[in-house]
């Protein structure tokens, strides 16, 4: 039996920057993946995720991505590869929604830039942008687009090069902890660790049974159009990435066309499911994407270029988890982040490495126990 500081399971977007800040520590590691890398099964695939310095969902997240922006920009120039595009971020809605007004008291908390644009504002610098009248907009400076694919293979990469073992397609039969130790099997072998962290997404439930963990895997469509006219207008250059808030607690956000084509998706509200089953988009799935487009973007409702699915792991409260198993503080169970967190995952492999090596982290992560969510 090969022996190892830490075990982790699941190399996606978490798991990937897990086994890196491991690794990155000297820890003897292996992380353990049931697919390849960057397979199209999981949360952190789709060629952009947004980042953005301004975080309406929570105070808690705010110290979360200061951490993380550094952290990519360093896993940046290690690599040598571009990783995040600075394009600006517009946050539109109207300014008593939680999405404007959450932005203006966060970003004032912590003191960083903004711009509050009215519509005829936002009309003048981005006219294909069509506002109700009650809309404003807020400007994040320093938001724009991560490039998931890049920073796992990143991650990943410079895990093995600083002594990680990395195993793909090899999924995980069972663990259990046996007189301190974590056991891990697989079908082809047999691993002890002192301790095991699991990034494993929608997978959790069914790899952590004993806690009848409260979550649900939402299944969600990403579209890529193809403006009708005026493309330039849809460039990074032109356009920043967009969150759109259309009542209470719906959602749209969009990315510039970088290559192939504006994407564009509805945050939640997408069939529940599990990890496991794969449906193929249909013209249900595109219809409430259009029906945004042809009233508030009506130049991006052309041809559909490509489209994808992805899974959100959301907990009750669309908030993370990052804490110890209740019976085994060797045991950590990282991140069913409710289709947020990609742009954490950074910061959030820093703070595993942390729990896993130190048993605390430097970073305040108390609101993301699970005792949050009823789980103890």
């Amino acid at each position: 039996m090969k022996n190892f500081d830490v075990i982790v399971i699941g190399i996606g977007g978490m798991g990937s920057a897990t086994a890196y800040h491991l690794a990155k520590r000297g820890a003897n590691i292996i992380a353990l993946e049931k697919f390849q890398l960057n397979h199209l099964n999981g949360s952190s695939h789709g060629r952009t995720r947004m980042i953005r310095s301004i975080y309406f969902e929570h105070l808690s997240y705010m110290p979360l991505i200061k951490r993380a922006y550094s952290l990519w920009r360093e896993l940046q120039d290690e690599s040598g590869n571009e990783l995040l595009l600075q394009t600006g971020g517009l946050m539109i809605g109207p300014r008593d929604g939680k999405l404007v007004s959450n932005v203006i008291d966060n970003a004032e908390a912590y003191n960083l830039p903004y711009e509050l644009l009215s519509k005829s504002e936002i009309a003048k610098r981005y006219g294909v942008l069509q506002l109700s009248d009650d809309y404003v907009g807020v400007f994040d400076p320093y938001a724009g687009i991560l490039f998931p694919e890049r920073c796992i293979e990143a991650h990943a990469t410079l895990a093995q090069k600083a002594g990680a073992d990395l195993h793909f397609n090899e999924p995980m039969t069972m663990w259990a902890v046996s007189n301190g130790k974590i056991i891990v099997k697989t079908e082809r072998n047999e691993y002890m660790a002192n301790s095991v962290i699991f990034t494993t997404g929608g997978w959790l439930t069914e790899l952590v049974p004993d806690l009848h963990l409260p979550l649900e895997s939402e299944r969600q469509c990403m579209f890529w159009f193809r403006p009708i006219e005026r493309n330039e207008l849809f460039s990074p250059k032109r356009m920043p990435v967009l969150v759109w808030q259309k009542g209470a607690e719906l959602f749209y956000y969009s990315f510039p066309d970088i290559g192939d084509g504006f994407k564009v998706a509805r945050h939640h509200y997408g069939e529940i499911t599990t990890p496991s089953r794969v449906r193929e988009i249909d013209q249900q799935d595109e219809l409430p994407v259009r029906a945004f487009l042809k009233e508030n973007i009506p130049l991006a409702d052309g041809q559909i270029l490509s489209s994808a699915t992805c899974h959100y792991t959301n907990t009750p409260d669309e908030h993370f988890i990052m804490d110890f198993h209740p019976k085994h503080r060797n045991v950590i169970l990282i991140s069913p982040c409710s289709g947020h967190g990609f742009k954490f995952s950074s910061v959030i492999g820093e703070i595993a490495s942390e729990l896993a090596l130190d048993g605390k982290t430097s970073l305040d992560t108390s609101f993301f126990r699970l005792a949050r969510i009823g789980v103890l």
